[in-house]
């Protein structure tokens, strides 16, 4: 056998080593138990904190604006995904009047061109091509630099919100 073959078969077999060393190193002890992941990550997220309610708590409170976005656009679209994380404000909102929340509570409310463009900014990355037309109507898609409207007189953009409502746009 040529020599600079039995140097590749000792490289090969150095590399398969180090793999199999590394590999047993690596390799969280309770995987594989209850299937292809580590069972111990099962009470480790058991112990995380909560964070988002669903919309079936918002829905509680807010019923209006669930019948105005079950039939708009968004109406598959969970609250928090542009409200935020809302488990706080579902709990412990009750407690306190309208209008008198604190701010740990508030959840957020987006109002900017920035918030809406998260979505629907033109995207090439998100344009299906069928027979030779681009069809954006997964997302309705926008560019924002040619849809721009601005107050004439003041030359301030006016916000998405002030055309559309977000709801059911």
């Amino acid at each position: 056998m040529p020599q600079h073959l039995k140097r590749l078969i000792g490289v090969f077999a150095v590399f398969i080593i180090l793999f199999l060393i590394l590999h047993y190193l690596l390799t969280p002890s309770s995987f594989g138990e209850l299937g292809h992941y580590r069972a111990k990550a099962i009470p480790e997220n058991a112990f995380k904190e909560l964070h988002y309610a669903g919309s079936e708590q918002c829905s509680k409170c807010h019923e209006d604006i669930r019948k105005d976005k079950a039939i708009g656009f968004h109406a598959k679209l969970k609250c928090e995904v542009c409200h935020g994380p809302g488990l706080k404000h579902a709990l412990y909102a009750g407690q306190f009047k309208a209008g008198q929340l604190p701010d740990s509570l508030l959840l957020y409310k987006p109002a900017e061109r920035k918030d809406c463009a998260i979505c629907h900014q033109f995207n090439a990355a998100r344009l299906k091509i069928q027979f030779d037309t681009i069809n954006t109507s997964m997302i309705h898609q926008i560019n924002a630099i040619e849809h721009n409207p601005f107050d004439k007189i003041t030359k301030v953009e006016f916000k998405c919100i002030e055309c559309h409502n977000p709801h059911q746009p």
